[in-house]
């Protein structure tokens, strides 16, 4: 099967959390999915490819893309694995990837024709480029760690209006720090568990987000306080308000990065 004039169709199924009290939605309705947008970033140009977001819309079932790519977190994975099985049923092509395929490969492997293991800067195009091969693997690992050359996410893909924070980004992966309640060191398994942009590539991105305010969804931005420290550099004067995730050591220890921080519109 060749990549190009390929009919690619990529979902992102609900969380139980967001199923049932009328309120629940609205917290899962916060973000867009960045890691499904970037993941079409690598696809050729005359590729056809759409995102679904269970959270803020009722997935459409009845359709024959080329290939359905399923992200699943724990507490959707059966949900995922439910989608996976109908769409494989009519003989449709499916990937997981996501957390939960991730810490739990063997549970997941009879749900796909393709299982993707970490984060998919490495993998994915690897796939890719199995496929247009025509002998793409039952198993990608990602090995490498690096977010160099990663293209920026197709948010023309998302649906803006949806979400109560559009303009989220990620500049970095993963955390410093080793957690024995986080999910981050079996996500990232025996590889580097942190890297980061280059300053100027998430500058860049910032700059394509249009209004004013930024939420930054890693998993800790001031992991590393140097990259940290040019990046507030950076956007001071864009006239920004931000909000992002760190931990109370980094507030109680590094008060001139906090300083830069809010110099560039922490708020």
């Amino acid at each position: 099967m060749k990549e190009t004039h390929m009919r690619i169709k990529m979902i992102l199924p609900a969380l139980i959390e967001a199923r049932g009290l009328p309120m629940r939605p609205i917290k899962y309705s916060l973000f867009p999915p960045l890691g499904l947008a970037t993941l079409a970033a690598y696809l050729d140009p005359d590729v056809e490819v759409e995102i679904q977001d269970e959270h803020v819309e009722r997935l459409r079932l009845d359709d024959s893309p080329d290939l359905v790519v399923i992200q699943a977190y724990i507490t959707s994975a059966q949900r995922a694995y439910q989608l996976a099985d109908g769409y494989r049923a009519r003989g449709i092509r499916v990937c997981l990837g996501g957390l939960h395929p991730t810490t739990l490969p063997d549970e997941a492997a009879p749900h796909a024709d393709h299982l993707f293991l970490g984060p998919g800067e490495e993998t994915w195009p690897a796939f890719l480029a199995d496929l247009r091969e025509g002998h793409p693997q039952k198993v990608y690992r990602s090995s490498r760690r690096s977010l160099e050359g990663a293209p920026m996410p197709r948010r023309d893909l998302l649906q803006r209006h949806k979400y109560l924070v559009p303009n989220s980004l990620v500049v970095s992966r993963g955390c410093p720090h080793h957690c024995d309640f986080c999910y981050k060191d079996s996500f990232f398994g025996e590889g580097p568990s942190y890297y980061h942009q280059a300053v100027d590539r998430s500058l860049a991105e910032i700059e394509t987000l249009p209004g004013r305010h930024l939420f930054f969804l890693d998993d800790n931005l001031f992991g590393n306080p140097r990259f940290a420290a040019e990046l507030f550099d950076g956007m001071r004067g864009m006239g920004r308000l931000w909000q992002a995730g760190g931990t109370v050591r980094t507030i109680l220890t590094q008060p001139s990065l906090m300083e830069k921080a809010v110099s560039s519109g922490l708020r």
